[in-house]
């Protein structure tokens, strides 16, 4: 039954650690921070779309 959110979450989960590293990267003013926050802001949104679409489809029992 939870292998059908093993990848939404999975993704969710690497895209929070990819916006720590994002965040780290603004914080110390390097290079590239605001483009991986962003760009995972986006796999976040994206992963949490997909699972409000895995939720809705599971057939209730």
């Amino acid at each position: 039954m939870f292998s059908n959110f093993r990848f939404p979450l999975v993704l969710f989960i690497l895209s929070f650690a990819g916006m720590m590293l994002g965040l780290m990267f603004k914080i110390l003013h390097w290079p590239g921070g605001q483009l991986i926050t962003g760009s995972m802001l986006m796999v976040q949104v994206i992963s949490i779309i997909w699972l409000i679409i895995i939720l809705l489809k599971t057939p209730k029992s």
